[in-house]
């Protein structure tokens, strides 16, 4: 498994990414976790969770960003590139999955959600 580098730069500001940048990197950050969650904690330098190693970039390219609002004094809290990049990897994957088995993408959706309701008990 391969984790990407943190970027860190010593200090020095990383560039701001465009929105669509944002999305297609919080997308493969989701698809870095799905494969950090298969991983050895103990083959990952420090110590550190995988997933949470992975996860972390997701600070690192925008797309979950705190604010604090100077005025209420409420802090805020931006998902939207995450739920972006999400939607980026799961479109992909019920496509994949349609394609494969020869059907819509709506069949696969109403797969998925009759396998979460069995799993859900």
């Amino acid at each position: 498994m391969a984790i990407p580098p943190t970027g860190d730069d010593g200090g020095v500001d990383e560039p701001v990414l465009d929105p669509e940048e944002r999305l297609r990197r919080a997308g493969h950050v989701i698809l870095d976790g799905v494969v950090a969650a298969e991983a050895d904690p103990d083959l990952v330098p420090c110590g550190t969770n995988p997933v949470e190693l992975a996860f972390g970039h997701l600070l690192e390219i925008g797309a979950v960003e705190l604010m604090m609002d100077d005025e209420s004094e409420e802090l805020e809290l931006d998902i939207s590139p995450l739920m972006g990049g999400v939607m980026l990897v799961v479109r992909r994957l019920v496509a994949e999955l349609a394609a494969r088995d020869g059907v819509d993408p709506e069949t696969v959706v109403m797969s998925v959600r009759a396998a979460i309701d069995q799993a859900a008990g």
